[in-house]
Order: C-alpha cells, then structure tokens, then sequence
C-alpha cells in the first residue's frame, strides 16, 4: 500500500482516518550552515561554433542541508498549548550564521497520520507498506534539483571566497596524508578519488567565481 496519497503539507490538517503504521516524530527544520557543501556533477549539453552539440559534465558545490526537529524542550523549542515555539531555537542559529528554510514558503515537508500523533517527512520520501514492512524511499535526484533551485532562485548564498578556499586547503591536507603510503593499492585509490574531487571543486569554485549565482543556472 502507497500512503503518498494522505500526505499534507505540514500546515494543513488530514481528514482521513488512515494512519501510516509508525510512530509520530518531531516536526522539523531544514537549515544550512555556509561551511557546509557538496559536490555534485551535471550532464550540460552545449553547442559549438559548427552547430554540433557536445556533451559536458559540470561541477556543482550544492548546500548540505541539516534537518533539525522542533521538538519541545529541547535547544529552547516549547509549547505553547498545541503550538510549537521554535522562535529561540532559530534566533540562535541564525545569530551563528545559519539560514533558515521555513516548509511553508518553501514546500519540502510532508505530515502523515500516524501512531500517537503525526509523522514528519520530506516530500521527496515516498511511505509504502510491503507485507509487514513499511518502507521508504527517498528521490535523491528530485532532492537535489530542489537544492538548486534554492541556489538558482538567491535563496542560499554561493560559498564565500574564504570558505572556498578553506575547502581547498584542507582537501589538500588530507591528500597529503594519503601520499605517504600511496604506494599501498587501496589509499593508491582513495587517493586519486580525492585528486578527483578535488579538481572538480576547484573548477566549481571557479565557475562560482567567474559567473556567481548563475553558475547555478544550467
């Protein structure tokens, strides 16, 4: 059985008397530290001066998102009555440099009926029941245009230059690490997989640097 379809989004209220065979958990916040970055690559397909088209692979620095609950007594989120006061727990991290995705101008969460309470989960996680397992499957691909979108549109800053750099800097580290025993075949491995990531980040880096929230654009 797929529950996708008595999902709501998290301020709207279910009349359905179906529940989804799980425990109720903490509705929840993404938040983005600006430290905090993944690389990703894109398949662009572009066009030469001779009207041919030619297949490229661009790298994409894509904000790692963290999901943190609002759940009362904890890091200062209350209730007042059957409303959720989150408002000392996001004054803190946005004084720390956190931006803050409110689920009801941006759409990412998604609430089920469930045991003793509702369950909270993002949109892009499909709930089904196999036999007695209840599954989920998460939409990576569709999570991370989502994330692109937010650079695209402005809502998330490009990395600062210091961050960037910093990025570089310890990458560099840990490939210094592994050349001393580079004669071993696994870290020989591991280590042209960090050579490999870290090319990739320095080009989108440099993409960011020449071309700023366009490079986002593809």
């Amino acid at each position: 059985m797929d529950y996708t379809a008595i999902s709501q989004p998290w301020e709207e209220k279910t009349q359905t008397q179906i529940r989804i065979p799980k425990q109720g958990n903490s509705r929840f916040l993404f938040a983005h530290n600006p430290e905090n970055w993944e690389l990703k690559m894109y398949q662009s397909t572009q066009q030469n001066e001779d009207g041919r088209k030619k297949k490229q692979l661009i790298p994409i620095l894509l904000p790692l998102l963290s999901s943190i609950p609002e759940t009362p007594g904890v890091n200062g989120t209350r209730a007042v009555g059957k409303r959720i006061d989150s408002s000392t727990m996001r004054a803190r991290l946005q004084d720390v440099g956190w931006t803050l995705l409110d689920a009801s101008k941006h759409d990412y969460m998604r609430v089920y009926p469930a045991m003793r309470g509702n369950y909270h989960t993002t949109k892009w996680t499909r709930i089904e029941k196999i036999g007695r397992r209840v599954i989920e499957h998460f939409d990576q691909e569709e999570f991370d245009t989502w994330r692109l979108s937010l650079m695209a549109e402005g809502h998330l800053s490009p990395p600062h230059p210091q961050i960037a750099s910093l990025m570089l800097i310890e990458m560099d580290r840990a490939m210094s690490r592994l050349e001393r025993d580079q004669h071993i075949p696994e870290v020989a491995s591991r280590l042209k997989g960090k050579q490999e990531q870290y090319r990739n980040t320095k080009k989108a880096i440099d993409r960011i640097s020449r071309m700023g929230a366009k490079s986002y654009e593809l």
